[in-house]
């Protein structure tokens, strides 16, 4: 039998879980079942618990590709003005996020689910440095003069985010005005972070 690198088992943990991610936008964490995951990869039992013992280590490989896209996308338009990152940060990326079939059903069962929140507390930590990260080059680069702590301008935009995607997939877009808001949202960080209209 042939030797299985561990780059051709990468490959497939990657293809399973992005064909798990379909099932979990679909379903929900807790109405998934591995069976499921094995029907949309096409692929037998034991090649999926070869790969995953639980559905909940499927599910956090389906989260660390999404985190892992969020962050990709800072780094392909850091050639852009950070003023200019912010407003597709928040008229693109965002707006996409609303718009794809979401994992925040998904999210919010698995979470709440947990008794040890320890990986939502360094999952949510992961993303505040990111975003702090970005705030603080924009500062460093004269384009942000923050009014208040970068740190707390991240908790802020990420709150708002998480909230606007957790309201959006149970109203829809019109119902709970998501430009309208964007547009708030836009203006209340040009203030925070000190950028000229």
């Amino acid at each position: 039998m042939p030797k299985v690198t561990e780059a051709y088992r990468r490959k497939k943990q990657l293809e399973i879980a992005h064909a798990a991610k379909k099932v979990f936008e679909t379903k929900g964490y807790t109405d998934t079942s591995m069976n499921d995951i094995m029907l949309e990869a096409n692929i037998a039992r034991g090649t999926l618990y070869s790969y995953f013992d639980s559905i909940e280590q499927v599910f956090l490989e389906v989260l660390a590709i999404v985190d892992n896209h969020s962050f990709t996308f800072i780094e392909e338009v850091c050639n852009m003005k950070f003023v200019d990152q912010l407003n597709t940060l928040i008229y693109k990326e965002v707006v996409d996020l609303l718009r794809q079939p979401s994992l925040v059903q998904a999210r919010a069962e698995y979470f709440f689910s947990l008794e040890d929140t320890t990986f939502f507390e360094q999952r949510h930590k992961r993303v505040i440095e990111g975003i702090t990260n970005f705030l603080q080059q924009g500062v460093e680069s004269g384009e942000f003069a923050p009014q208040k702590d970068v740190r707390s301008i991240a908790h802020f935009m990420l709150s708002f985010v998480d909230g606007l995607m957790l309201n959006t997939s149970q109203l829809g877009e019109t119902s709970n005005f998501v430009y309208d808001q964007l547009e708030v949202f836009h203006s209340s960080l040009y203030y925070l972070l000190g950028v000229e209209n």
